[in-house]
């Protein structure tokens, strides 16, 4: 088992997790030229030379450093020779501290960083949502060193035996994510927080989440979609490394130092706890509805029975969920009614308060 944590720039969490099998630690600047899957609100502050000095506890450590460059769109600025000039000036100070490997999401900009700064290893970011070998071949044969497949595919593991036959670049997965399944949102989300983490992007203080309201809301009023979602319990991550895919990503850039250790030890424990939810990336909450309204929202705890999903994961060992009809297959929906467990009251509060939202992203505001 391999291991890339999440860094909130806390360095109490390489103290503390020294003994644990994380090969890599990620993180960013608050905001960039580039910008990343975070809206910078929800990011903790950090100065160049202090991310700098945390470059070096990572690797006395033994572990490598991942900037996060996944940007999914540049509002077609990357062809103007001044954003190219404030690209070269960043990508020049990773290389100057010591960063070992750059997470990208732009095919172009792979091209770039290839051809001018040959010392950074690429991964091919989830951004590219690479769902299918034509598109894994193409990242591979464009040079990069690592692949983060879309999540989607997490349980899966007969296909995800097929990537790792098909590709010989690095395969890794997300797997505490609560991103609904097939996400119709996914694509929209990942450009709009590309946008509200970026440089002088005009739009960026005031921010209204319409993707996690939405999906929140769905998973609150059907909490099927909780379990349909691609998070993998650290008790069944053995089916996918006995297929040979051994790399697993924790997300939790916006998440407290405790919690991010708590899963990691989670994880590299192969045990998930009581309560599985403690251990999976729920969006809602934390701040992520509204950036920059001063906005604060209800939160709802969500239990789910860990001892109940032993065995959970064979269901999935030869099914294929892309091409099944989940209201037809019910398994998700049996699980859901066994495990989960809702504060009634805090639930109505919470999705009373989405709904107001979602309509003043329609423009109701009377």
């Amino acid at each position: 088992m391999r291991l890339s944590l999440a860094t909130n720039w806390d360095e109490r969490l390489y103290q503390e997790l020294a003994d644990l099998p994380i090969t890599t630690y990620y993180g960013k600047l608050k905001e960039d030229v580039i910008g990343g899957g975070r809206p910078s609100q929800l990011l903790p502050e950090v100065a160049r030379d202090e991310v700098a000095r945390q470059v070096e506890l990572i690797h006395g450590t033994g572990a490598e450093f991942n900037y996060i460059l996944n940007s999914a769109c540049l509002g077609n600025r990357e062809y103007q020779p001044e954003f190219r000039q404030q690209f070269f000036e960043l990508l020049s100070w990773l290389v100057d501290i010591g960063t070992d490997m750059i997470t990208v999401a732009i095919p172009y900009l792979i091209e770039i960083i290839k051809e001018h700064f040959p010392s950074l290893k690429i991964s091919a970011s989830v951004f590219c949502h690479i769902d299918n070998i034509q598109m894994a071949s193409f990242y591979q044969k464009l040079g990069v060193d690592e692949i983060t497949l879309i999540q989607s595919l997490n349980r899966l593991p007969a296909v995800l035996e097929v990537y790792r036959k098909h590709l010989k670049v690095d395969i890794q997965l997300i797997v505490n994510n609560a991103c609904l399944f097939g996400c119709p949102y996914r694509r929209y989300h990942s450009n709009i927080n590309s946008h509200s983490s970026q440089e002088n992007y005009q739009f960026q203080k005031v921010k209204i989440d319409y993707p996690v309201l939405n999906c929140t809301r769905i998973r609150l009023e059907n909490p099927a979609e909780i379990i349909r979602a691609p998070w993998v319990r650290p008790e069944d991550v053995h089916y996918i490394e006995a297929i040979g895919i051994d790399k697993f990503k924790i997300a939790g850039r916006t998440k407290s130092t405790d919690w991010l250790i708590q899963v990691a030890k989670a994880y590299a424990n192969r045990k998930s706890g009581d309560n599985t939810a403690s251990i999976i990336n729920f969006p809602h909450g934390n701040g992520a509805i509204v950036q920059g309204l001063g906005e604060n929202f209800p939160t709802v705890k969500i239990n789910i029975d860990n001892r109940r999903l032993a065995g959970f994961f064979d269901f999935f060992r030869d099914k294929n969920c892309r091409t099944a009809d989940c209201e037809k297959c019910g398994y998700c929906d049996s699980i859901a009614q066994q495990v989960i467990k809702i504060d009634q009251d805090a639930k109505a509060a919470v999705l009373e308060s989405y709904q107001e939202m979602l309509k003043l992203t329609k423009g109701e505001w009377r």
